[in-house]
């Protein structure tokens, strides 16, 4: 009944959900301190897409900037919609890297169809199942955006079918690891996430709604990286009170 009826009035469950603060409660990473020059990365934003399901501009940069510090040869894209997600990844990795956008509808990729940069970008049309990928072998991707159906299920499933496509130094990036859609069920990332925590080291990135796993923070050496960017980011935590400093300012 309280589904049906936040289904469409989204400010009145945004208000509910700000009341609850202990749904995010994945540890927070810092990538400055993972990536050798995360901050100095440049970004260049020619659009700024409006309108429903439009990314925020911080979760964008952050994207692009993962993207440029792994330096990825192959991307899979999960629910590409417009297409300016592909785009923006497409413009800010080298001419050797493919962009492959998975998408349902075959009309969506508005954003780059017919531009000098769809030469990156393989569009493919379908639903995510193991079927849909057989062409593409274990590790085939560095770097896996995850942005389609939000809800609780689908998140899981896309998660994994998407696993075994990952390279054992790539990275898995969520989108709307948010606190929003808990009534309506429009968004179980969170959800799904902690879930997955519980056997896969799984992190949200500080200052975006983006969360982020790589097989490598498995490893001894990728194990040390990580908690180094973890206590990092704990560092980042203010201290005092924003309203009583300028320090934090």
């Amino acid at each position: 009944m309280l589904a049906r009826f936040l289904y469409y009035r989204p400010t009145i469950e945004a208000a509910l959900s700000a009341l609850d603060k202990r749904r995010l409660q994945l540890p927070v990473i810092n990538l400055a301190a993972l990536f050798i020059d995360f901050a100095g990365q440049p970004v260049v934003l020619i659009e700024l897409p409006t309108g429903a399901w439009s990314s925020p501009i911080s979760d964008t940069v952050m994207l692009a900037k993962i993207a440029k510090c792994l330096k990825p040869r192959r991307v899979l894209e999960i629910g590409s919609f417009r297409g300016y997600t592909a785009k923006l990844l497409a413009e800010h990795t080298g001419p050797e890297t493919r962009i492959v956008a998975f998408d349902r509808y075959p009309e969506h990729g508005e954003a780059y169809r017919d531009t000098a940069i769809a030469e990156k970008i393989d569009r493919r049309v379908g639903s995510v199942s193991d079927a849909a990928f057989a062409q593409d072998g274990p590790g085939s991707y560095d770097l896996i955006f995850i942005d389609a159906d939000h809800s609780y299920d689908a998140v899981k499933h896309d998660t994994q079918v998407m696993l075994p496509l990952l390279a054992p130094e790539g990275m898995m990036v969520w989108h709307d690891y948010a606190n929003w859609g808990r009534f309506s069920k429009k968004n179980g990332v969170p959800e799904a996430l902690h879930e997955l925590a519980q056997t896969l080291p799984v992190l949200a990135v500080g200052g975006s709604w983006l969360a982020v796993y790589s097989p490598v923070w498995s490893t001894v050496l990728g194990a040390d990286r990580l908690t180094q960017a973890r206590q990092a980011s704990l560092a980042d935590l203010p201290g005092d009170d924003p309203w009583t400093t300028m320090d934090l300012r």
